[in-house]
């Protein structure tokens, strides 16, 4: 994934994509079939026999390049490389189960159309005793692949092409073309394996290659659904061939960064409320303190409500006149007194209410 020039686009392999096309064949071939059905994988437990063309040890990758005449293949099979082979599967000699089948092909890719196929090596497209038995094979080797039960189809077998449970298998493969592994971008950004990319993990991957990005105008132009992450179908970078396992997965890995975004998020949001709601109620009871202790300095007998008198004389202290519309807008019940109410004007009840609590609580037995 690098940096737009003249679209803000993360680059496609488009190119390097088409070599996978052909992968769409292992949907029709039915040897190929989920890792799963395995036990954990032991490479040791996979014999290999090498029977034509180059040994392991004859084959390397080392300066492997365009300008060497072989288009940037690879001669040696590694992790995450794609591979196309044809193949032939059958019962090994050495199996206790399948022995009516001894001697008769399972599966092959020579039949029917004849077309090899191609799939990333590794990465659980094929059973796990294949996966591992091809890796260090060189191309335009042939050789026997040996895969015990629990690297083949173990207990459960394969009943729609006659193998039983705990069959030993033997796979004669022909390496045809072997390609280097596929950039992932995608993986290399998504730090947190949950098949979706933020804003944050993608600031993280450009700042670690000292590139700058619009990241804002990258993601009006990648995150097609507005929902704030660049998902695996929205991506358009260079992905390789591993995929989101399933929609599930994916959605599952929403939930859990959205679980985790609320978890700080909300607790950050209830935190700062409160502290806003503590400001706000400590400016509030300033104001009523500063308006009950002007009050006090006017109210001189202290029986918590402002006479005619001693507001003339406040007014006098200042070198004023107090003016009859003043007394009377001051004193709107006409009582003959300012309550403390009437002093705070439009306050309100709210205000006495939270004056006459602090009273209360501070004891000084005065009802303002």
């Amino acid at each position: 994934m690098t940096p737009p020039t003249k679209r803000r686009r993360m680059p496609n392999c488009t190119t390097r994509l088409l070599s996978l096309a052909i992968i769409s064949l292992l949907a029709t071939i039915s040897i190929f079939s989920p890792a799963a059905l395995a036990s954990p994988s032991s490479a040791s437990d996979v014999q290999v026999i090498v029977y034509a063309g180059p040994k392991p040890k004859e084959c390397s990758n080392d300066n492997i390049s365009k300008a060497a005449g072989n288009d940037g293949k690879l001669n040696k099979i590694i992790p995450n490389s794609i591979v196309g082979l044809h193949f032939t599967a059958t019962i090994d000699p050495t199996s206790t189960a399948s022995r009516s089948l001894l001697g008769k092909v399972i599966e092959s890719s020579k039949s029917g159309m004849g077309i090899a196929p191609s799939f990333p090596v590794g990465q659980g497209k094929v059973i796990s005793g294949l996966d591992l038995g091809l890796i260090g094979l060189c191309r335009g080797s042939s050789a026997y692949i040996i895969v015990p039960p629990h690297l083949g189809y173990g207990s459960l077998g394969k009943p729609n092409v006659g193998v039983e449970p705990e069959t030993t298998l033997r796979y004669d493969v022909e390496i045809l073309d072997v390609q280097p592994p596929i950039p992932n971008d995608f993986v290399k950004i998504d730090v947190n394996h949950d098949w979706l990319i933020s804003v944050d993990e993608a600031k993280v991957y450009f700042d670690s290659l000292g590139q700058a990005i619009d990241l804002e105008g990258l993601w009006k132009e990648e995150d097609k659904d507005h929902d704030g992450f660049i998902s695996w179908e929205e991506f358009t970078g260079p992905k390789g061939s591993e995929g989101p396992p399933s929609d599930a997965t994916k959605k599952h890995g929403r939930r859990q960064r959205q679980a985790a975004a609320d978890t700080t998020t909300k607790p950050k949001k209830r935190e700062q409320k409160k502290v806003n709601n503590q400001q706000a109620q400590t400016a509030e009871r300033q104001s009523i303190d500063d308006v009950a202790t002007l009050l006090r300095s006017i109210d001189t007998d202290n029986d918590g409500k402002i006479s005619k008198i001693e507001l003339a004389n406040t007014f006098r202290s200042l070198g004023q006149e107090m003016t009859e519309e003043f007394w009377r807008e001051s004193d709107p019940d006409r009582d003959g007194y300012v309550s403390f109410e009437e002093f705070v004007g439009d306050s309100g009840t709210t205000a006495t209410s939270t004056a006459t609590d602090k009273t209360v609580e501070n004891g000084d037995g005065e009802e303002l």
